[in-house]
């Protein structure tokens, strides 16, 4: 027997998972966390109601966020990873064995522990050696280490609405001082990525946000990327630097390593829509 579960995203529209078991339900300091399982999407995990992953489609989106990234920088040793206590980021960055340190910082260790319960393969990477956890805020960890990262990724829910519009558990990392952080946090060449949200239902709040980050970054780009199940079907990252030419053209690992992202798709994925290009004025 299923039962059906709902995702409102607005007013006008929603989206359902049919699902056959739920696994777990829970409550943390900052947000209710409800993993099920379904019979064609494995299981899957909802923060506060909005879908954050699903066991089949979830590395479309951990790939991107890691591996463009990644490959601007010609030899990148130590990444940080704000939020991402799903593990998935981290797992994926392991698969570099040229990383020497990898540090996630989340701030609620229940997503950590609910992840490892019940999404081991996207966890696996945390017992890495390499990989230090800090349970905490993660903008204050960005601001207390500066010079200390050739790659960051912010691995949060969505910023573009929160920077507009309401304030949630995220909506530090949507401030000018948490970018003024990322930079000092940076090692010459270094590149941060960081979520944005829907380039549909979020279009101006994403025009607006990335019009200051262009003011704050010398070097800024849009990532796009299908994202199934979350919010019209495709997502909007930042890549931005102070000094890297955000060319992803650094790629040693084998393809058979990656499920999606490769050189090509890399190149792609920074290209801008003509009517993102509209709104932002770059057309």
């Amino acid at each position: 027997m299923t039962t059906r579960v709902f995702e409102r995203h607005d007013e006008t529209y929603g989206a359902f998972f049919d699902v056959t078991a739920t696994l777990e339900e829970t409550e943390s300091d900052f947000q209710r966390i409800a993993i099920y399982d379904t019979a064609r999407h494995g299981r899957i995990m909802l923060i506060d109601g909005v879908c954050m992953l699903t066991q089949r489609t979830h590395f479309i989106y951990h790939e991107h966020m890691t591996h463009v990234p990644l490959a601007c920088v010609e030899a990148p040793k130590s990444v940080l990873v704000v939020g991402g206590g799903d593990g998935g980021a981290v797992t994926e960055l392991i698969k570099r064995p040229d990383i020497e340190r990898v540090v996630l910082a989340e701030l609620d260790e229940t997503v950590i522990d609910v992840s490892r319960r019940w999404f081991p393969e996207l966890t696996s990477g945390l017992d890495d050696p390499r990989v230090e956890i800090r349970v905490g805020d993660g903008a204050a960890y960005v601001a207390d280490n500066p010079d200390a990262f050739d790659v960051v990724i912010v691995d949060s829910t969505d910023i573009c609405d929160e920077s507009s519009e309401e304030t949630t558990a995220a909506s530090p990392l949507a401030t000018d001082a948490f970018q003024h952080d990322l930079k000092a946090a940076l090692r010459p060449g270094g590149v941060v990525a960081q979520i944005l949200g829907s380039p549909v239902f979020y279009q101006r709040s994403l025009v607006e946000h990335v019009r200051r980050l262009d003011a704050l970054w010398p070097r800024f780009e849009v990532m796009f990327m299908p994202c199934p199940f979350y919010i019209s079907g495709d997502w909007a990252a930042g890549l931005f630097t102070v000094d890297n030419p955000l060319v992803p053209k650094h790629f040693p690992l084998p393809e058979n390593q990656l499920s999606y992202v490769n050189a090509e798709t890399a190149r792609g994925c920074l290209a801008t829509p003509n009517n993102i290009r509209r709104a932002l004025g770059r057309s």
